[in-house]
């Protein structure tokens, strides 16, 4: 945590990030810039692109719609280098199988697990402002392996969630 950027700084980061693939654009330099590991980032440059140009932030929401934020144990999963299968690649001290012993297909679709089960539908689970906010199902609770590493609760608002209470619709 002593190396995680504050909030603010985040912040910052995210509009500079903004500001200079702006700048590349309008020198005629076609890119494509992914902001990862913090699905706030999402609704934020929503709601700043929202200020800037209306029409184009409708267009932006409906894909962040379509994503649906945070993916893992859903859409996004990994299998490590012995087999083991996790949730992303951040979640590595839990298996939910070995694709050595069981097909993928069947590991990633059995929800016997409890946490696979929740992880399926993890919009329901979340508690604090995740559950609360007016992104959720845009962001879907942005890391559950952040909550649960930071605060000992894998269901509480990821700590790395920079959005205001005004902006998620708390005020």
């Amino acid at each position: 945590m002593e190396q995680a950027l504050s909030h603010t700084e985040t912040r910052a980061l995210v509009d500079l990030i903004c500001t200079r693939t702006r700048s590349l654009f309008e020198k005629g330099q076609t890119v494509e810039v992914l902001t990862v590991d913090n699905h706030a980032d999402g609704p934020y440059i929503y709601l700043k692109l929202l200020k800037e140009n209306p029409e184009r932030a409708a267009a932006v929401l409906e894909l962040l719609k379509m994503n649906e934020g945070n993916n893992s144990g859903r859409g996004i999963g990994c299998v490590s280098w012995d087999g083991e299968v996790h949730a992303d690649q951040f979640w590595r001290h839990l298996s939910f199988g070995n694709v050595r012993e069981r097909p993928f297909s069947r590991i990633w679709t059995d929800t016997s697990h409890p946490l696979m089960a929740r992880l399926k539908d993890k919009k329901r689970y979340v508690t604090g402002r995740c559950q609360k906010c007016r992104w959720l199902d845009v962001c879907a609770g942005n890391f559950r392996v952040r909550a649960e590493a930071l605060t000992g609760d894998l269901w509480a608002p990821d700590p790395a969630c920079y959005l205001t209470d005004e902006e998620i619709g708390l005020n």
